[in-house]
């Protein structure tokens, strides 16, 4: 028999589901309002393996980190991906599946190879080109058109690909090491070297991380981000903005505040989960925003 083309019959727009993974760090209550299935991303500390969020939590994983503990993470397998799939699709669901940036993950690799391995024309892969709440972001927009506006699937499988380019994600860490000690410094690799003590502005650059600017504070770099969102809100307007941060709730809170104050507006905190934390460490903020244009 004759395939059909999905995007050919009229689809039931409850009866598309996101798929995505652990990454992302959306609240619960939006996971769960959206039915959205996450997929988790494993640390493996010696031949020890954890799921994120599933068997190791935040607290736990930046806990070893400052014992000086360095973990490894590895993407899900296709299997992984397959049993999520399978049940979606023998239910007649069609399925929009994205992830954390192939620049720094092999996640989107896993997602495609159970797609082949299913042979299903009802699942569309997407690479967010981001992570954390640069890939959460676009998963609420997702949403929102299919759930809130109940756009049809093709209209929103059109307007995916351009989510990444309203998402900006600029961010400091207190060490360098954790980028550059599993090789997802990306672009910014030549700050590593340097003799020179700075605090490099770190981007998704295309999905891989790059540096910006390198002042030579914290504080600096802190003051030096703001003012590169305001450049860009100023002309793109803002739709949502969080502060990340890893294991420096105090700093972190105080970035808020000040955040606060100059943008003029309330702004939520967002934890780094154990993949990500493991990447850049315990010392890190981060301002991650979406612009309306």
């Amino acid at each position: 028999m004759e395939k059909v083309n999905p995007l050919e019959k009229s689809v039931d727009y409850k009866k598309v589901k996101i798929v995505t993974d652990s990454t992302c760090y959306l609240p619960q209550d939006v996971i769960e309002k959206y039915g959205i299935m996450v997929a988790p991303l494993t640390v493996r500390f010696g031949e020890t393996t954890f799921k994120e969020h599933v068997d190791i939590d935040d607290v736990e994983l930046y806990k070893r980190l400052r014992k000086g503990e360095l973990p490894d993470t590895t993407q899900p397998s296709p299997e992984d991906f397959s049993s999520i799939y399978k049940p979606l699709i023998d239910k007649g669901y069609s399925i929009i599946s994205i992830h954390i940036s192939s620049g720094i993950s092999g996640t989107v690799n896993s997602a495609n190879a159970a797609k082949e391995m299913l042979g299903s024309n009802d699942i569309y892969i997407f690479d967010s080109k981001f992570t954390s709440m640069g890939l959460g972001y676009q998963i609420m927009e997702i949403a929102r058109m299919l759930y809130d506006e109940k756009k049809n699937l093709k209209e929103v499988l059109d307007e995916i690909p351009n989510l990444k380019n309203h998402m900006n994600i600029f961010f400091l860490v207190g060490d360098l090491f954790y980028l550059a000690r599993l090789g997802r410094i990306g672009k910014a690799r030549a700050v590593v070297g340097s003799i020179i003590k700075v605090k490099p502005i770190l981007y998704f650059d295309d999905g891989f991380v790059n540096a910006l600017e390198q002042p030579r504070t914290m504080k600096k770099g802190k003051e030096r981000m703001i003012e590169l969102v305001k450049e860009i809100i100023n002309k793109k307007g803002l739709k949502y903005m969080t502060i990340t941060w890893g294991d420096n709730k105090e700093e972190a809170e105080e970035y808020k505040e000040q955040c606060e104050k100059e943008f003029g507006i309330k702004i939520p905190l967002t934890r780094l989960g154990p993949i990500i934390g493991t990447h850049v460490g315990p010392d890190v903020l981060s301002i991650h925003f979406y612009t309306e244009k």
